[in-house]
């Protein structure tokens, strides 16, 4: 376990303490210093225990206490969640079909190497018929300059969000800055037919 920057939770106490210990009087009968320790030591332990919370891996029984809805993907590439279809453009679409085939997870840097499975959902899925605009498209996506990657992962979270309620982290593509993004959900709830 990491040991956590003893200074920095000292500064946080100490800038969000209680007005109460601005009154006049010492509470409890004790000292200021023993207050204060006292204080002091109560938020380290809910520091401690915030700290272990977060390392613990993320459980959707113990989280949410909600049954997890599937996710089922039928052969046309129409996705729905539990019973109702997701209905997003055909580029978000592409991108979470690929982030459900991978849940190793993608780093975003290196989503050209997954450009000729994209390109296999999204020709599908892609409204025009003119190779030249699909090409396009995908070239968007794949640029690391441009900010359509991003967009389209922002669709996607968004309309997953009032299908799934508060279990919506694990259906939702996340992931730390610079780190590979996935989608957490048990692969086992996902069906493709």
């Amino acid at each position: 376990m990491e040991t956590p920057d003893w200074g920095l939770l000292a500064l946080t106490f100490f800038l969000n303490r209680p007005m109460l210990l601005q009154e006049s009087t010492p509470l409890y009968n004790w000292s200021w210093e023993e207050q204060e320790t006292w204080e002091l030591a109560q938020f380290i332990r809910s520091a401690m225990q915030e700290i272990r919370r977060r390392k613990e891996p993320l459980r959707p029984e113990i989280l949410y206490g909600q049954q997890m809805v599937r996710v089922r993907i039928t052969k046309g590439y129409r996705v729905y969640i539990g019973g109702q279809e997701l209905k997003i453009r055909p580029m978000a679409k592409s991108i979470l079909l690929l982030f459900l085939r991978h849940p190793e997870g993608i780093p975003l840097k290196r989503i050209a190497d997954y450009r000729d499975e994209l390109a296999g959902y999204y020709g599908r899925l892609s409204r025009s018929s003119d190779p030249e605009a699909i090409e396009h498209s995908l070239d968007r996506i794949m640029d690391l300059f441009s900010n359509d990657l991003n967009v389209n992962i922002a669709r996607v979270n968004a309309a997953l969000a009032p299908l799934v309620g508060p279990s919506r982290v694990l259906y939702q593509i996340g992931g730390n800055s610079g780190s590979s993004k996935s989608i957490l959900l048990d692969r086992s709830l996902v069906v493709w037919e």
